[in-house]
């Protein structure tokens, strides 16, 4: 395979991001884009070198290799089932769905076509400080993993332009953000980016209580600021918050086993362990978003599994789930295997 064609569905923040990626990474061609309103297809199909069309169904007709699907969450299930049985690869932004019973559809159709590559994008994977620590974690001697913990602050005003310190730039909030109803908030959302990351390196979740609310959002909007209590399989604790609310932005991320402990520190690591000195490392750059793109576009072209599967984003979800069931119920949720909440 020389070149590997790509379509985008859904040309928004994310969507957009992905394609310029693309566009610069080696044997990939960007070749065709949808979104509902024209008006920003165009423009990205002008920078990347794209023919627009005006349905995915016709997009989907066309000569590709692989769809990038990057619409709004609550979007996803008919359009990842339709490039699957289209017999395209795929790659759906997170999360997965905004149910697990939709998600579970997805993780099917992917069943159905075990021949193509379906990966969830969860990009802090591929930033060199969580795989650092992943690496850590992993290695002969670091015991059993006791407690993790994830404080991501961000700041979101429906009505302001917003900065996002993993892309360095600004941009305007999606108002489906604040919809309760289709999008549910950091909770699910954007806390899945933790969930994912203390389970790829603690293991998986049995329980989750939160707690939150809608503190400066307009009532009826999500619940903004939260925090989520884990409990793992293998007996250990986490804890997920990652507001809305705080205009300093912070992150605190960690994991302490039997023998170390190792946290992200606002960019810098730090780890310790036994009566070894404390060791401090720093990354100058992050390119984690052309890690990720450049993984799924090897797994394409020389047959490897991803990172991150369908069943890992359902498994994330589940997670999701239960703790906005537990911000709504106000008590701990069980997360079942297969997703089920009890």
């Amino acid at each position: 395979m020389d070149t590997i064609k790509v379509g985008i569905v859904g040309c928004g923040l994310m969507g957009s991001l992905h394609a310029r990626t693309l566009h610069t990474l080696p044997g990939v061609q960007v070749t065709a884009v949808h979104n509902r309103t024209r008006g920003k297809a165009e423009a990205l199909a002008k920078e990347v070198g794209a023919t627009v069309y005006d349905t995915y169904e016709e997009l989907l007709q066309q000569d590709l290799d692989a769809v990038w699907v990057a619409t709004p969450d609550h979007l996803h299930v008919d359009i990842s089932k339709a490039v699957l049985d289209s017999g395209k690869h795929l790659f759906l932004e997170k999360a997965l769905a905004t149910s697990v019973s939709d998600g579970a559809e997805i993780v099917a159709a992917g069943d159905r076509r075990p021949e193509l590559k379906a990966m969830v994008g969860y990009p802090l994977r591929f930033d060199p400080r969580f795989r650092k620590m992943k690496e850590i974690v992993a290695q002969e001697g670091a015991g059993k993993p006791l407690q993790g913990w994830s404080m991501r602050t961000h700041f979101l005003d429906p009505n302001a332009r917003v900065y996002d310190k993993y892309r360095d730039h600004y941009y305007d909030t999606p108002s489906w953000y604040f919809d309760d109803q289709n999008a549910k908030g950091p909770v699910f959302s954007h806390g899945s980016h933790d969930y994912d990351l203390l389970m790829w390196m603690c293991g998986e979740v049995e329980s989750v209580f939160c707690y939150g609310g809608t503190y400066l959002l307009p009532p009826g909007s999500v619940a903004d600021a939260f925090t989520v209590s884990l409990r793992f399989k293998n007996g250990g604790i986490g804890q997920v918050s990652t507001p809305w609310i705080t205009r300093v932005e912070y992150d605190m991320t960690g994991v302490a086993t039997e023998n170390l402990t190792v946290m992200n520190n606002n960019g810098e690591i730090r780890v310790k362990s036994g009566n070894e000195p404390e060791q401090r490392i720093t990354y100058s750059e992050n390119d984690m978003w052309v890690q990720l793109n450049q993984h799924f576009i090897d797994c394409i072209r020389y047959d490897r599994q991803p990172l991150i599967s369908l069943q890992d984003g359902l498994n994330v979800i589940a997670v999701s789930e239960a703790a906005y069931k537990s911000l709504k119920e106000r008590r701990e949720v069980f997360v079942e295997t297969g997703g089920a909440l009890v």
